[in-house]
């Protein structure tokens, strides 16, 4: 979408991320990878790579005692034109990433590994 600001014209897009690990009960799953701490880390990165991205509606757990399975926020980004915007883009993607990475690793949980019921063990994301 493009926006007309005074004389100036910018660009800018919602992305939508989600996050989604194996979950569980806090008691017989302690350790499994939480998908709110994976957004929170990749939110934290965000900031870092785009300090001047809106970032909102950050949602995930369903009760006080379950490891989360699923996560997802909104991130908007307005940039100068199309050109940039896709530069602000990839730097979520990369954010996201290392987010979601540094979470798996916090877990000691590499690429394919699974939980006991067979589930993935790793947070996946997905960026719309």
């Amino acid at each position: 979408m493009l926006l007309l600001s005074g004389s100036a014209l910018a660009a800018t897009q919602t992305l939508e991320v989600s996050l989604r690990g194996p979950g569980g009960h806090s008691n017989g799953n302690y350790g499994n990878t939480n998908a709110v701490h994976a957004a929170a880390r990749s939110v934290m990165e965000i900031e870092k790579a785009l300090p001047d991205a809106v970032i909102a509606n950050l949602n995930g757990g369903s009760t006080v005692n379950a490891i989360a399975a699923s996560a997802s926020f909104e991130v908007t980004l307005t940039a100068k034109d199309e050109k940039a915007l896709e530069a602000m883009k990839d730097k979520v993607v990369e954010a996201v990433k290392k987010g979601t990475d540094a979470e798996n690793a916090f877990r000691g949980v590499k690429p394919g590994d699974k939980t006991s019921i067979g589930a993935p063990a790793a947070v996946r994301y997905e960026i719309r």
